[in-house]
């Protein structure tokens, strides 16, 4: 298993976070998931070719993983529980309460916040790119496509939070 580069993650999305990457697809009016799959690719993930569970992207092709934010949270939670891709610890949080302690202790730079609808779906993909005093104590701010945006607060419309500390890359 390789280390994250989390400074080449986070450098890459304050690079492309408002100005997409020319080299590749940009899916338009909705790139969130797309957008942090080329910062973890930044960061030194490799393809994953799992037989249900696969992420990738070639030459302009990708899996549904790479793209679509409901998949990349399942692959996540699949390739952690079998020890292979992309794993992290993942955290629950709501977005209108304070960031618990055990979640603002775990996440660092790199790590990705995805967003749950009120259904229970997940449909929004960010990456914590700084942090920053509030009134509720120190809290990250994420850069984002789909609303393409920089060091924006990390709290949404979304009723809940999933942090993904992660902790090793394929």
């Amino acid at each position: 298993m390789a280390s994250y580069q989390r400074d080449l993650a986070v450098a890459y999305a304050l690079r492309y976070g408002t100005d997409p990457n020319p080299g590749y697809v940009y899916i338009a009016d909705n790139d969130c998931t797309n957008f942090i799959s080329q910062c973890l690719r930044a960061g030194g993930a490799r393809n994953h070719y799992h037989k249900t569970h696969p992420w990738w992207y070639e030459a302009g092709n990708m899996s549904g993983s790479w793209s679509v934010a409901a998949m990349l949270y399942w692959y996540i939670l699949v390739s952690t529980e079998n020890q292979q891709g992309i794993m992290a610890a993942s955290f629950f949080q709501s977005t209108s309460s304070p960031l618990a302690p055990q979640i603002n202790e775990a996440i660092d730079l790199g790590d990705l916040i995805q967003y749950k609808d009120s259904d229970g779906q997940v449909r929004h993909s960010t990456i914590i790119t700084g942090f920053t005093e509030t009134d509720h104590g120190v809290e990250p701010t994420v850069t984002q496509h789909t609303r393409n945006a920089v060091n924006v607060p990390w709290r949404k419309t979304f009723p809940t939070a999933v942090f993904h500390h992660i902790i090793a890359i394929n």
